[in-house]
């Protein structure tokens, strides 16, 4: 248990200290004042919370570490007068608005404990459509077009995939997959001895590079290229 915990506070710190310029940079949000009390003085394994948006924050924060468990100490406040409300919203929104949890969450799950006096506290289950592998293998960008460098080199060395996180979304999602498939007609035309005129479109026995964008809805935050869908379903 001690390891457990060990191991899970090393993960959490690693990730709050790469991840306050990623996972917790979203523009659909109000802005708070930054709370440095992100873990409970008693328990390193116990996040707190004393908002909403710090509630969330503390989601993303187990994620950014691909912990399948954690606790949140959630404190009373204004927006968080009911707590069960709070988590479920918090899930929700991490789950199916947030770049990070819309690209590597399949569920969130939890309990609550209101048995103590001045907290409650929220035991989160999480499962995961990406591993912690896939995630560590994100590539953080600032803008939309260097996903463009980044592409011929993954295709060059066999990746199945590439996800780019983007600071700045400067672009349409038809833009992007526009390019990405002229960037794919390139590519199999040189290898093919031809010319771009010579290939008006890609040839049937090459698969299309698939583009996903993360979330569905609204600014994407997160880029997905796969390269290799057949390889990567089986």
């Amino acid at each position: 248990m001690k390891q457990r915990i060990c191991a899970l506070y090393l993960a959490l710190c690693a990730a709050f200290l790469c991840a306050c310029g990623s996972f917790l940079n979203r523009s659909y949000s109000s802005s708070v004042p930054h709370s440095y009390s992100y873990f409970s003085s008693e328990d390193p394994s116990i996040l707190r919370a004393d908002n909403y948006q710090e509630l969330v924050n503390a989601l993303l924060l187990l994620i950014g570490s691909h912990a399948a468990e954690g606790t949140v100490r959630l404190y009373s406040a204004e927006d968080t007068a009911d707590p069960s409300a709070a988590a479920e919203r918090a899930c929700e929104e991490v789950r199916q608005d947030t770049p990070m949890g819309a690209y590597a969450v399949e569920y969130l799950t939890y309990t609550i404990d209101t048995s103590a006096h001045n907290y409650t506290a929220i035991s989160l289950t999480v499962g995961y459509r990406r591993t912690a592998e896939q995630v560590a293998a994100m590539v953080h960008t600032t803008g939309v077009s260097a996903l463009y460098g980044l592409l011929p080199s993954a295709a060059d060395s066999g990746a199945q995939e590439l996800a780019v996180q983007v600071g700045h979304f400067d672009q349409s999602r038809e833009e992007v997959c526009d390019a990405v498939a002229r960037l794919q007609l390139q590519r199999v035309a040189a290898e093919r001895g031809l010319s771009e005129e010579d290939l008006a479109e890609l040839p049937e026995d090459e698969e299309p590079w698939q583009v996903c964008f993360y979330p569905e809805a609204g600014e994407a935050g997160i880029i997905e290229i796969i390269l290799h869908k057949a390889e990567i379903e089986g």
